[in-house]
C-alpha cells in the first residue's frame, strides 16, 4: 500500500523542513525550503571570490598550495612566476607541471598569466618560442585554469609599455598574434582568455580600428550570450588590474573625449554579465572620486561590474577601507555567484513509477555562474547510489533573480527509503567534490547538496 502524504512529510522532516501537497495532474508533492546560510557567510565555491597571489609555479612549495583552500579561497594567481628572457629548459617546464599537479591535488584553480617583468617583456623571438613551449602545458592543465589572462606582452604582462625601461611590445600585431595562439590552444574548452583593455578586444574582432589611445572610437554592441550562441566574442573576457582606482581606472578605458570612459565602462560591464571578470585594485581609493570606491557606492559598482574574482592581497589600502566601511564581508560573500535553494520538490512514486523533480534557485551574488556545470539528482540508499542527469543550466540564474527548473519522467526506483540531493559538478573534474558547487543553504554537503529523504512504496497489488 502506498505511503500517505503525512508519513512522507514526516520522513522528509527528519532531514529538513518540508510540506506536502498535490502535484499538477495528480499525485502528491513533497517540498523542502532549506534555510539559507547567513548572508555574510562566505561559501567555498569554485571560480569565484578573493584570490591569493602567493604562489610560484617554478618553485612549488607544497605548503603554499595547501594553504589556499585552508584560507577559504578557491583561486590563486601565481604572481611569483616570472618567465626568463630565454628559452625555457626542460627542467623549468617540468617544474611548471609539478606546480599544476599541486593545484589539482589541493583542489583549487588558477588565474594564470605568463609575463616577464615589471619593466618590460622579452625579445619577440623569445615570446614566440615561449608560446610554443607553454601552450601544450596550458592544454594539458586546462581543467585547473579558471581564466587564462593574455599576458606575455608589456609590463607585468598587462599589454602596455607605459614608462617601460626594457624591451617591450604592445602593438596591435603582437597582441593579435598572442590572442590567436591562446584562443586556438583553448578551443574545445570553456576556459576564457581575458584581456586587460576592452578596446583591444574590439580591435582584435574587427569591430573598431585605432592607432593610438588618443583616437579610440566608441565601443561596439556588447556580447549578449555564452559561447554556444555568441562564439568567439564570448571566449574573450576582460580583466581590470586598476579597478575602482581613478576616473578611467588608470588607463583601462579610453578617455578622449571624456565620454569614452562612460561608454567603454558600460560596454565592459555589460559583457561581464556573461564573461568572467576580475583583477585587482591599484590605489587605496579612486583618486579622482574617492567616495566611488567606498561603502554603498562601491557595492553598487561591484554589482554593475558583475565582479567574479579579486586579489585578496592588493591594494591593501582599499581592502582596509572596505573593512572600515563594513562591506568587506559582503564583498567576499557575494563575489561571483551565490546560489540559494528557495524550494526543492518531488512527486511521490510507487516502485518502478516515473516521477518529477522541481528546483527553485535564487542568485544573491554580484554575478552568475559563467561556466556550464553538470547538474544531477543523486539518490542514496545505504552503499547504493543512483544518479539522474537533470540538464539544468544554472548559468541562466542572473544576479538578483530566481529561476525554477523542472525534470519530468524520471526513471522509477526500487522501493525503500532514499536520501535525495543535487550535485553541481565541474565537467572537467566530475569526481572531485572540491570543484563542485555548494548551495548557500543550511544543508549537509559533501559534494552533493542533500535536500531530504523520501520513501518509495512497493507497487500495489
Amino acid at each position: 500500500m502506498r505511503k500517505t502524504a503525512a508519513i512522507l512529510a514526516l520522513a522528509s522532516a527528519l532531514w529538513t523542513g518540508c510540506t506536502s501537497g498535490q502535484a499538477p495532474g495528480g499525485g502528491s508533492w513533497t517540498a523542502v525550503a532549506p534555510a539559507p546560510l547567513p548572508p555574510l557567510q562566505n561559501v567555498l565555491n569554485p571560480g569565484r571570490g578573493f584570490f591569493t597571489s602567493n604562489l610560484d609555479l617554478f618553485n612549488a612549495a607544497e605548503e603554499d598550495y595547501a594553504a589556499v583552500r585552508a584560507a577559504g579561497l578557491t583561486l590563486a594567481y601565481p604572481y611569483n612566476t616570472w618567465l626568463p628572457r630565454r628559452e625555457l629548459t626542460q627542467a623549468e617546464l617540468s617544474a611548471l607541471q609539478q606546480g599544476f599537479d599541486l593545484v589539482r591535488k589541493h583542489g583549487f584553480k588558477l588565474i594564470l598569466r605568463f609575463r616577464y617583468g615589471e619593466n618590460g617583456d622579452a625579445d619577440w623571438s623569445v615570446i614566440q618560442r615561449h608560446l610554443e613551449q607553454l601552450i601544450p602545458l596550458v592544454q594539458k592543465n586546462a581543467d585547473v585554469i579558471a581564466v587564462l589572462q593574455a599576458g606575455f606582452l608589456g609590463r607585468w604582462g598587462e599589454w602596455h609599455c607605459w614608462e617601460a625601461t626594457e624591451v617591450c611590445h604592445d602593438g596591435a600585431a603582437e597582441k593579435a598574434y598572442v590572442l590567436d595562439r591562446l584562443l586556438d590552444a583553448l578551443t574545445g574548452t570553456d576556459v576564457p582568455v581575458a584581456v586587460r583593455y576592452p578596446a583591444d578586444k574590439a580591435r582584435y574582432l574587427g569591430d573598431i580600428d585605432f592607432t593610438s589611445d588618443e583616437d579610440v572610437p566608441p565601443p561596439p554592441e556588447p556580447v549578449s550570450g555564452f559561447a554556444e550562441t555568441a562564439g568567439l566574442r564570448a571566449r574573450i573576457a576582460h580583466l581590470n588590474d586598476c579597478f575602482l582606482s581613478s576616473a578611467n581606472d588608470v588607463g583601462t578605458y579610453p578617455n578622449r573625449p571624456p565620454e569614452r570612459i562612460r561608454q567603454w565602462r558600460g560596454f565592459t560591464y555589460a559583457e561581464n554579465a556573461y564573461l568572467p571578470f576580475g583583477g585587482e585594485t591599484c590605489e587605496a581609493a579612486d583618486r579622482d572620486d574617492p567616495t566611488r570606491s567606498r561603502g554603498a557606492r562601491a557595492l553598487a559598482e561591484l554589482e554593475r561590474a558583475h565582479l567574479d574574482y579579486l586579489n585578496a592581497d592588493y591594494h591593501p589600502g582599499m581592502l582596509a577601507h572596505w573593512r572600515e566601511d563594513g562591506i568587506f564581508d559582503q564583498v567576499a560573500a557575494r563575489m561571483g555567484y551565490r546560489l540559494v535553494v528557495v524550494e526543492a520538490a518531488w512527486t511521490t512514486p510507487a516502485a518502478g513509477e516515473g516521477w518529477k523533480f522541481r528546483l527553485t534557485v535564487r542568485n544573491d551574488g554580484f554575478s552568475r555562474l559563467k561556466r556550464r556545470y553538470d547538474v544531477a539528482l543523486v539518490l542514496r540508499q545505504g552503499d547504493r547510489s543512483v544518479e539522474r542527469p537533470l540538464g539544468f543550466d544554472l548559468r541562466t540564474v542572473a544576479p538578483g533573480s530566481s529561476a525554477t527548473f523542472t525534470a519530468a519522467g524520471l526513471a522509477g526506483l526500487p522501493a525503500g527509503r532514499w536520501r535525495l540531493g543535487v550535485a553541481v559538478r565541474d565537467p572537467a573534474l566530475p569526481e572531485r567534490p572540491e570543484y563542485a558547487v555548494r548551495f548557500a543553504n543550511e544543508l549537509d554537503y559533501d559534494g552533493v547538496n542533500w535536500l531530504g529523504v523520501f520513501e518509495i512504496a512497493p507497487p500495489g497489488p
